[in-house]
């Protein structure tokens, strides 16, 4: 293999011409999605990334820390994104932010490529998981980035993940609600295509197992078209609760994959003329800060939302500041605690 391939091996390996290589690594311009894997996939195989991501980057110190997070429509990624900015600020380094709304692909390949571009000095990623992000990753990663991951891991690339115990919190939640006396219990923000890949729902559903609880597929709702991974809002809990409020058979309870989407929840119970928890128990995750200012004050798992950006922070300091020290790559997992609120209480007018 060419110690140092150039962007003519990667079109030669791909089978593709160089203006769809450049295009296709700069995120810019149109190249279909079957072309572009094959140009990420021998780039990767070949260890090529593009002149201005990988010699400027090994040599030059920008005094910047790229973050790539997700929805910043949720609170959630606001506080993470506001612990790293502090950590990092109050040590001399400069934040350059950008975001991804959804697991869309094309949109996270092109945040990334844009990022670096920019010549950060290290990286942290906190977005959802994909094919091609992952591709990307180890790509950067392979000229000797520092990278972070939070709520996600790359171990085959060797690169830290700080992460919360999500499927332990969503059981614990789940046996909390079994606790009160809840049988009929929903999950809301992922369908059981999802499983896989959703912490939430697999905490939900390895509770409900073990309670001996059979599990009813139509009570575990996603998106409307979940084309692709996604960050369910309050719309999706809005929608998917009117669902579940027009079956015949409706839940005593309501497990919400975040608080975002528990928001959504409340309101279609309201308009439903149901009351919450009378009628219906609702929780979600996360702990966002209005959580507890909304009425009822809703029930949760706080996740340790500061904690993960401060660790991911100091983490990549580390690595940046004693660049000769032998540090192994770490995966950090950490517990969230159950927070009991207004929003649940035993099941009361709805059938047991």
């Amino acid at each position: 293999m060419n110690a140092h391939p150039t962007i003519h091996d990667v079109a030669a390996r791909a089978g593709v011409s160089i203006s769809t290589v450049s295009r296709a690594l700069r995120g810019s311009g149109y190249v279909n999605a079957d072309k572009r894997e094959q140009v990420l996939r021998a780039a990767t195989e070949l260890g090529y990334v593009p002149h201005a991501s990988a010699q400027l980057l090994r040599t030059q110190h920008s005094g910047v820390i790229g973050v790539v997070v997700g929805d910043l429509g949720n609170p959630h990624t606001v506080t993470l994104a506001n612990s790293i900015q502090k950590y990092v600020r109050d040590r001399g380094y400069t934040v350059l932010f950008t975001s991804v709304s959804d697991g869309d692909e094309s949109v996270e390949e092109q945040a990334l490529q844009a990022m670096l571009r920019q010549r950060p000095d290290g990286l942290i990623v906190a977005t959802l998981q994909t094919r091609i992000s992952d591709r990307l990753l180890q790509q950067a990663c392979g000229t000797g980035l520092p990278a972070i991951l939070i709520g996600r891991s790359l171990p085959e690339a060797g690169i830290d993940a700080i992460t919360s115990n999500y499927q332990r919190g969503s059981q614990t939640l789940t046996d909390y609600l079994l606790e009160l006396g809840h049988r009929r219990i929903a999950f809301i923000g992922a369908d059981m295509s999802e499983a896989e890949h959703v912490g939430r729902l697999r905490g939900y559903l390895a509770a409900l197992k073990r309670a001996r609880i059979k599990l009813r597929p139509a009570w575990v709702i996603g998106d409307d078209n979940p084309a692709r991974p996604y960050y369910p809002t309050s719309l999706t809990g809005y929608r998917a609760a009117k669902r579940l409020l027009q079956q015949p058979s409706r839940p005593t309870a309501i497990m919400a994959r975040n608080d975002v989407t528990a928001i959504g929840v409340l309101q279609a119970v309201k308009e439903a003329g149901l009351s919450v928890p009378d009628d219906i128990s609702v929780t979600g995750f996360d702990n966002i800060p209005l959580a507890g200012f909304i009425a009822p004050a809703l029930t949760t798992m706080s996740q340790p939302t500061e904690k993960e950006g401060e660790l991911a922070a100091e983490f990549l300091l580390r690595r940046l500041e004693h660049p000769d020290e032998a540090i192994a790559p770490r995966s950090i997992v950490l517990e969230c605690d159950l927070i009991v609120r207004a929003s649940t209480a035993p099941p009361g007018n709805a059938q047991t």
